[in-house]
């Protein structure tokens, strides 16, 4: 059955860089293509370094960087994790930067989000540490 090679290949470190992945790229097309004020808000020290586009892009590259990992032998893919967990750590930090200066006052309430998401990643990294099944 392809489903179980495809198992037997990725494993939780392999499935949750290639999931995380699409989701990273879908996410970025959603910067790219969709205008939301609030995360324009939340994320303006970053816009202040580059557009939300190009941060699209980065979250693009990233994703793509997390499938690409998730592809090879489980201990190769070290850094698929570092790049997965970079789009959503920097979101954290803007927009915890955003509501310790007053900028977007309401941005405290989505950092919890990002932080989980670069915990729960560093989880699955930790106890599936160089394993493709656990």
């Amino acid at each position: 059955m392809p489903v179980q090679r495809a198992w037997r290949h990725l494993g939780w470190r392999g499935a949750t860089l290639a999931g995380i992945g699409v989701l990273w790229i879908v996410y970025g097309l959603g910067l790219i293509l969709t205008t939301r004020g609030s995360i324009t808000a939340g994320t303006a020290p970053l816009i202040r370094i580059m557009c939300i586009e190009a941060w699209g892009g980065v979250w693009i590259a990233c994703g793509v960087l997390g499938i690409i990992a998730g592809a090879l032998r489980p201990g190769r893919d070290v850094w698929g994790f570092s790049a997965v967990c970079l789009p959503p750590a920097y979101w954290a930090l803007s927009f915890t930067a955003t509501a310790a200066t007053g900028d977007y006052e309401a941005a405290w309430a989505a950092v919890p989000i990002y932080a989980a998401i670069v915990f729960l990643i560093a989880v699955v990294a930790v106890l599936s540490r160089g394993r493709s099944h656990g």
